[in-house]
């Protein structure tokens, strides 16, 4: 009798850490990106963010507080970058550039799979990258206007993709 208790027990528990090791392991294959749009900007050819702008930058910090990120990602403008620092530095990242060019949904997938990735953009990017890894054209350009909206676009190990576009009405003195 003690015996067939001993191995029910045995049994029990290699089932509860089977099954832990398994959600560890879907964890550990889903990629999460937030295409974020700039905040607010001035004017001219490539210009800061304006005071409601870095007040918008400051807010992500907040979104993102019990969120982890491993990766921070923005274009090469003053404007993405001042948008992504104080994000980075809450999170003691460093904010990391790509070419807008050349980047593409596929490659940030191959770069970042598995990965949380925050990527500032512009209003006519950061929806071709949910698109793109969508494999449709849902997302329409953001408004020149429109700095509320962001998308979220997860992947899991098997290439299925879940996107949604947020608004995040942030409040800005």
């Amino acid at each position: 009798m003690k015996n067939i208790v001993l191995i029910l027990a045995l049994a029990l528990v290699s089932c509860n850490n089977s099954n832990s090791q398994d959600s560890e392991k879907e964890d550990d294959g889903l990629t999460t990106f937030y295409f974020i749009r700039h905040a607010e900007k001035q004017q001219g050819a490539d210009p800061d963010l304006t005071v409601y702008g870095e007040q918008r930058a400051t807010e992500w910090v907040n979104y993102f507080f019990l969120k982890d990120v491993d990766h921070v990602i923005s274009s090469d403008t003053k404007r993405t970058r001042a948008t992504a620092a104080p994000l980075a530095k809450a999170k003691k990242l460093d904010v990391e550039t790509y070419d807008v060019s050349t980047v593409t949904g596929k490659s940030l997938l191959e770069q970042y799979r598995g990965k949380t990735v925050v990527l500032y953009g512009h209003s006519n990017t950061i929806n071709k990258y949910a698109n793109d890894l969508q494999k449709d054209t849902n997302y329409p350009e953001l408004d020149d206007a429109d700095f509320d909206h962001f998308f979220i676009v997860k992947i899991d190990e098997n290439g299925n993709t879940n996107a949604v576009k947020e608004s995040m009405d942030f409040d800005i003195d």
